[in-house]
């Protein structure tokens, strides 16, 4: 069980992984900006300003060193000084204002992220869910967006303001000695090769990274869970489930220092470099002092805007690898993002009220893959408003995807669904939601309250509402005994409660929201006979004027349905009533009396 999840989700990515060079994905990267392109403008003009204010004012010290050693005028000097304040002063301030900017611009960018890919996940369908480790989808939603948010929010503004220092101090250098600047400007691209190879090394690492932390939030979602815990444990496999964690733990290790060493001997060389040119500078500068070509103030000067130019090209060299190595992270959302919504809604979608009842399949095939066997095959029935149709036969039949493509959670491969008359792929998908009501086996409850978990089938409902849905369900002896009521907490997906007070809790929560259309996965096949016996009470009373489809695992249960459809191999085989099915002795009477040999009972 555990262990199947992790070769669908790797599907899932090899599928979608988007195709192009780091261009095309920075360019789309960049067209996330586009909403906010003028409160961009604004920062790109602070920065200019700010780093303009911050380059002057080096300037303006060789001037002062100019000042002190030429004419010694006091008046001078204080007024350099006044004008350096006032420029540092100024870049200060600015700074502020650049970034409340870049804030405002990053997390909003980061907001619609979030919305696009929540919404997006929201629309796939039900096979998106099979094939992909929750554990996954979170690390995906939840750690690589707020890595991306790092990259756009801090690495890319610095990025573009090293961009600018380069820029204004390169111009500022030309002005006091173009010679030794163009000397300068041709050694910066000897960098820019091993630059980008180093970025596409870290690139590389940080999509492996984030991949084995994915798989990791997978393993930890599926076995520190109250259900997984409990499979561990009845298993005995700690010891198992220990080495599978040590085992990834061990390569996220690796990756890290990986990560943290790839270039270092580039950004070593660097660095080293960057702190040896003051010192040519200085010597290169001293002899032209000497030759009365330069002035002390100018050589000051030049060598620390050599120094602002080397530092942020350091800088620069270590945030392209940085950028480049975050397309590995906008890789991995472009992916989800690209996954194609196969249950989508038709803009001219028909907006059913409340629908009659009237179900129809015609003629429908479907499979779960391309690849896989039909899991229906040419299945065609109809139910009139108000009957109750039960679906039976063994197991893999296909009565489960029947409810499945009732609800819509995938489109038929052939064929047609219809409700009210109404192809299901034009009506709206809420609609066609607020008019089908499930009870399924597997009672899904959220940690939260219990009344919280019944008020999810109708969400402005008041609270005598859901006190009534509670007590029609059966709940009320419950809620009585426990001090909180309606406001215990049930614990992750309801494991403070009892197998019949789950069903209880989702059987109020189909009763509150009162669809006209209700499905009933019979959940009552592993409770004791008195508890199936008050749960079968609740369901009819939650079926009567409804037209409901019930999944029968007991087949005393239908004696009473309208319809009975027996399934096998995907294949409707019979149809009818109880009486008439047994009168056939085909395979709904062989199944009916081997289940009464098996409870020891003679069938009537």
């Amino acid at each position: 069980m555990m262990m199947g999840g992790g070769g669908g989700g790797r599907m899932m990515r090899n599928q979608a992984r988007p195709a192009g060079s780091s261009w095309r994905l920075l360019g789309r990267a960049a067209a996330l900006f586009r909403p906010y392109r003028w409160a961009f403008a604004a920062l790109v003009l602070l920065l200019a300003v700010t780093t303009t204010f911050d380059l002057v004012a080096i300037r303006l010290l060789g001037s002062m060193v100019d000042q002190m050693t030429a004419t010694g005028d006091v008046s001078s000097l204080d007024r350099l000084l006044m004008i350096f304040i006032g420029l540092v002063v100024a870049s200060a301030l600015l700074g502020v204002v650049q970034a409340y900017t870049n804030q405002v611009i990053g997390q909003g960018v980061m907001l619609r992220l979030r919305s696009d890919l929540h919404d997006h996940l929201q629309r796939l369908s039900a096979r998106f869910y099979t094939q992909t480790r929750t554990g996954e989808i979170l690390s995906r939603i939840s750690t690589d967006v707020n890595a991306v948010q790092q990259s756009v929010t801090g690495t890319f503004t610095e990025f573009l303001a090293n961009l600018l220092t380069l820029t204004i101090a390169f111009a500022l250098m030309f002005t006091i000695e173009w010679r030794l600047a163009l000397a300068t400007l041709l050694l910066l691209p000897f960098w820019v090769y091993p630059t980008m190879r180093v970025g596409q090394h870290m690139r590389d690492l940080m999509r492996a990274w984030h991949e084995e932390t994915a798989a990791m939030s997978s393993h930890l979602e599926e076995t520190l869970s109250v259900s997984g815990s409990m499979v561990v444990r009845a298993f005995g496999r700690q010891e198992h489930e220990r080495e599978r964690f040590e085992a990834s733990n061990h390569e996220l290790y690796s990756l890290a220092i990986r990560r943290m060493m790839a270039g270092r001997w580039f950004n070593m060389a660097t660095g080293l470099f960057g702190a040896l040119i003051p010192g040519l500078v200085y010597w290169y500068g001293g002899r032209a002092v000497i030759g009365e070509s330069l002035s002390p103030g100018d050589v000051v000067a030049f060598a620390m805007l050599v120094q602002r130019v080397f530092g942020p090209f350091a800088s620069i060299a270590r945030i392209n690898t940085t950028l480049l190595s975050s397309l590995a992270l906008f890789e991995r959302l472009f992916e989800y993002l690209d996954m194609p919504v196969e249950v989508e809604e038709r803009p001219d979608a028909v907006r059913l009220e409340r629908a009659r009842g009237a179900i129809s399949f015609e003629d429908v095939s479907f499979a779960y893959t391309s690849r896989d066997r039909l899991a229906l095959e040419d299945v065609s029935f109809e139910v009139q408003p108000g009957m109750m149709v039960a679906l039976v036969g063994p197991s893999g039949a296909g009565k489960t995807t029947t409810t499945y493509l009732l609800q819509r959670f995938y489109d038929p491969t052939k064929g047609v669904v219809k409700i009210d008359g109404h192809d299901l792929r034009d009506l709206s998908l809420d609609s066609l939601s607020r008019n089908i009501g499930t009870v399924m086996q597997d009672t899904h409850l959220f940690h939260a309250s219990l009344g919280d978990n019944i008020r999810y089938g109708m969400l402005d409902a008041s609270d005598e509402q859901v006190r009534a849905a509670a007590n029609a369900a059966g709940l009320d002896e419950m809620i009585e005994r426990t001090p909180d009521g309606l406001d215990t907490v049930v614990g992750e997906r309801g494991y403070r409660l009892s197998g019949g007070e789950q069903q209880r809790v989702a059987i109020a929560r189909a009763i509150l929201k009162d669809a006209p259309i209700l499905i009933l996965d019979e959940a009552t096949a592993s409770l004791d006979s008195r508890l199936e016996r008050e749960i079968r009470e609740a369901t009819d009373r939650l079926s009567e004027g409804r037209t409901t489809v019930v999944i029968a695992h007991r087949l005393s249960t239908v004696v009473a349905a309208d319809l009975i459809l027996v399934f096998e191999h995907a294949r409707v085989v019979e149809r009818g009533r109880h009486e008439e099915l047994l009168g056939h002795e085909g395979l709904y009477a062989s199944l009916y009396r081997e289940q009464f040999r098996e409870q020891g009972v003679t069938p009537g």
